[in-house]
């Protein structure tokens, strides 16, 4: 049953790696709009705000997947020199951690959210946007990277296996088979 919802749960992630490809990609072009539009001495509205939440979102979406498929950068100087029990209860520890901040952050982020709703909360640009509008998007990837977070908490302490053990195992396609 486990292994169904991890499978299911690592779609999710790689959706969401494809959209923070997709985002990477729209950053660019506000960039370029942005960039474009000065030079012109036209409107650019509110280009770099949006492309601030854009980058925000890309972000806690691509951190999902990358902490899921092990291409986070780790500096493991004290989990290499333990082996067993040792390295999985310290591997567990980073993990609690992480899992912590992560629901931290995305629990900051939706409320952020809620409140610039509650209040109708509006950018300082001339457009006048509403915040909470790209703020649900980074709320949003915010929760997806806390839930990979608690997914592979979660999985390491069922299956006893560590993070750098899994890694070592995987393919370096995707993190099936976790």
């Amino acid at each position: 049953m486990f292994t169904m919802i991890s499978q299911a749960l690592d779609r999710v992630y790689k959706a969401g790696a494809v959209a923070a490809g997709a985002l990477l990609v729209a950053l660019c072009c506000l960039v370029l709009y942005s960039t474009f539009a000065r030079s012109f001495g036209l409107y650019a509205g509110g280009a770099t705000d949006i492309a601030g939440y854009v980058m925000a979102t890309g972000t806690f979406t691509a951190l999902a997947y990358t902490l899921r498929a092990k291409r986070h950068i780790r500096i493991s100087l004290i989990a290499n020199k333990l082996t067993g029990a040792g390295r999985h209860v310290v591997e567990v520890l980073c993990l609690i951690i992480l899992a912590v901040i992560t629901c931290f952050v995305a629990w900051y982020m939706t409320q952020m959210t809620l409140l610039s709703h509650e209040f109708q909360d509006r950018s300082q640009g001339a457009d006048g946007m509403l915040l909470w509008i790209p703020q649900t998007f980074v709320a949003a990837g915010s929760c997806l990277f806390a839930l990979a977070a608690v997914h592979s908490l979660f999985q390491s302490l069922i299956e006893g296996h560590t993070q750098s053990e899994l890694s070592e195992t995987s393919s370096d396609e995707s993190p099936q088979e976790i």
